[in-house]
């Protein structure tokens, strides 16, 4: 079902004592051949991944600044205080799904300024072609094994990201949201950027597990801190990162994201009658 290993390349240096290969140039002279720069990957830097995520907090913010605006001009929620509108998933949605598209245009300039590949080549986003279901079935597969896992941890019974699962409504959007824009853009940043720079920084074991705590963290607010929670995304995230590896292809390890959350969504549908009912599993 895997697709072959194949490691991250090292940085290709040219040997500047070997003299550049020559052509005839068809008027009976000799001229150098002209042989393009390879450039190493990653071809961005850690400053890079950095200004990405810096952008990213930035456009969220504004966005979110700009929805909560937006919202107060509705008659529905014109006595809503910023706080209830902030737990709000229509707004918080609405914010993200404006965000993210903007966060993806420019990881797609910063990617292609750097590198002379195009852009899927040079993230490594390399398609499984016909293994794609069975990599989104593993996803749905690794959800459903970390959940039954989790059920001997002490997970706590409500989390803050329950707030967002207020009606059906809100609960589609957000599982809408959380099998597309979402692992798109976590893989691309985690699994495409990041883990590169961190792997060529401190090798293979260090950067599989650094990966996946920068993947855990970023969760740690919805999940309210609490270990039990986070020590199951930080496992999803070693799975995740793994299959990157193994597979050399950050579209693997989005579709494995996909059939993840996919998962987790439809487990919280069934549980809660088709989300009419979300009472049943919210705290």
């Amino acid at each position: 079902m895997s697709l072959p290993p194949n490691p991250l390349p090292d940085y290709i240096e040219s040997d500047s004592s070997s003299p550049p290969p020559a052509v005839q140039d068809g008027l009976g002279g000799v001229q150098p051949l002209v042989v393009p720069t390879v450039k190493p990957f990653p071809a961005w830097s850690g400053l890079n991944v950095l200004a990405i995520l810096a952008f990213t907090v930035a456009a969220i913010f504004l966005c979110s600044l700009g929805a909560l605006l937006v919202a107060r001009a509705f008659p529905g929620y014109r006595h809503s205080s910023f706080t209830e509108l902030a737990t709000n998933a229509r707004v918080v949605i609405g914010a993200q799904a404006t965000a993210y598209p903007l966060v993806l245009v420019f990881i797609f300039l910063m990617v292609r300024t750097r590198a002379n590949q195009p852009f899927g080549k040079a993230i490594q986003w390399n398609w499984p072609g016909v293994l794609a279901p069975a990599f989104v079935a593993s996803g749905l597969i690794l959800a459903i094994a970390v959940e039954s896992l989790a059920r001997y941890l002490p997970i706590p019974k409500s989390l803050p990201v329950d707030t967002y699962f207020k009606d059906a409504t809100s609960a589609y959007m957000m599982a809408i949201f959380g099998v597309t824009l979402a692992p798109l853009l976590e893989e691309l940043f985690f699994r495409g950027l990041l883990y590169p720079v961190l792997r060529r920084a401190f090798g293979l074991v260090v950067s599989v597990f650094l990966t996946a705590l920068a993947f855990a963290a970023i969760h740690g607010a919805q999940l309210g801190y609490a270990w039990a929670p986070v020590l199951s995304i930080f496992v999803v995230g070693i799975v995740f990162t793994v299959v990157r590896v193994r597979t050399n292809s950050v579209a693997v390890s989005f579709l494995m994201h996909c059939g993840y959350n996919f998962a987790l969504f439809g487990m919280l549908w069934v549980a809660s009658d088709h989300y009419r009912h979300l009472e049943k599993v919210g705290g």
